[in-house]
């Protein structure tokens, strides 16, 4: 692997999943980033994570049923591990609120429309933010 994250994809649309596995993969940012279909495997697998010593990019979905985005940021934070883990939003919402929302978080890094393009995966390579 050649980020300093491990990637972790969260959506519970199985096509935007296998989507960004392949554009994770392709930009050569992790040939085998954790996949994850709902927000309570997340946390589960969070909980079951020595975080103090890992260094996670999460690139997570906001609505899904269950467990949302917003729900599994509120945890995030509430780890208060600054620079542990980081997380890029991917939504279909093009909703202001919803960004505005986003940045009050110190955890995300970016919020993206869908769908993730491999460019945008390669220009943050290139910038050394992975």
């Amino acid at each position: 692997m050649s980020s300093n994250f491990d990637i972790i994809l969260v959506d519970d649309d199985p096509d935007f999943l296998f989507l960004h596995e392949i554009l994770v993969k392709k930009a050569g940012l992790d040939s085998n980033p954790k996949k994850f279909s709902d927000g309570q495997k997340l946390v589960e697998f969070l909980k079951a994570t020595p975080l103090e010593k890992a260094s996670l990019l999460l690139l997570l979905d906001i609505y899904m049923p269950g467990l949302d985005g917003w729900a599994i940021l509120d945890y995030i934070e509430s780890l208060k591990l600054p620079g542990n883990i980081k997380v890029m939003l991917l939504s279909s919402s093009v909703n202001f609120e919803d960004k505005r929302k986003a940045m009050e978080y110190a955890s995300v890094i970016e919020y993206i429309e869908k769908p993730l393009m491999l460019e945008y995966l390669e220009r943050l390579k290139e910038q050394a933010i992975f």
